[in-house]
């Protein structure tokens, strides 16, 4: 079983037991949303099953965020998808010299956070605010704006609710919204 959250910069390895016995090759395709990233990795066959190691160097190359892997068996010289799953890639916190600041959250998290204090600014007399850098994209918002910032902010709220539902069902940590019917 492959690990839930991986660090950047670490060594990481598990044993896949998901592939058949007859299985003459194991690759591992792992792959996130940011463009150009994406890892193959060869397994090494094991006594109870197969080995799959991703390097310090391969870790240090991946971007933080929701990632997919898919196990890819070759049976009888044909591939055969053994199993998919997700896991979070997770910065590492090790650093030289001063540390600087440090944010894990995601960018939806942040901009809801940013949204909020902006929110809780105008609501309480403030007649403009600031949200983000104006060279990095942010913008003034007025106090005319307010309702378009309460909607931006349930609009990221329900986000960051959905991603952290995808997380935790991807991870096996939350149950399932299966609905059960009886036709009698």
């Amino acid at each position: 079983m492959n690990p839930a959250d991986l660090y950047t910069g670490d060594r990481v390895k598990w044993l896949e037991a998901s592939a058949p016995d007859e299985a003459t090759a194991l690759k591992v395709w792992l792959r996130s949303t940011t463009a150009g990233a994406g890892l193959e990795i060869n397994g090494t066959a094991a006594d109870d099953g197969w080995d799959v190691v991703i390097t310090q160097q391969a870790t240090a190359t991946m971007t933080p965020g929701a990632w997919e892997l898919q196990v890819v068996a070759t049976v009888g010289g044909a591939p055969l998808t053994v199993r998919r799953g997700s896991l979070t890639v997770r910065r590492g916190l090790a650093f030289t010299g001063t540390p600087g600041t440090f944010d894990d959250r995601s960018q939806a998290e942040r901009d809801l956070a940013d949204v909020e204090v902006a929110i809780r600014a105008l609501s309480t007399g403030a007649q403009e605010y600031q949200i983000g850098g104006l060279g990095t994209g942010g913008r003034k918002v007025r106090r005319a704006d307010l309702a378009e910032l309460m909607n931006l902010r349930d609009r990221l709220a329900a986000q960051v609710g959905q991603d952290k539902r995808s997380q935790a069902l991807a991870n096996g940590s939350a149950a399932s919204r299966k609905i059960r019917v009886a036709f009698r």
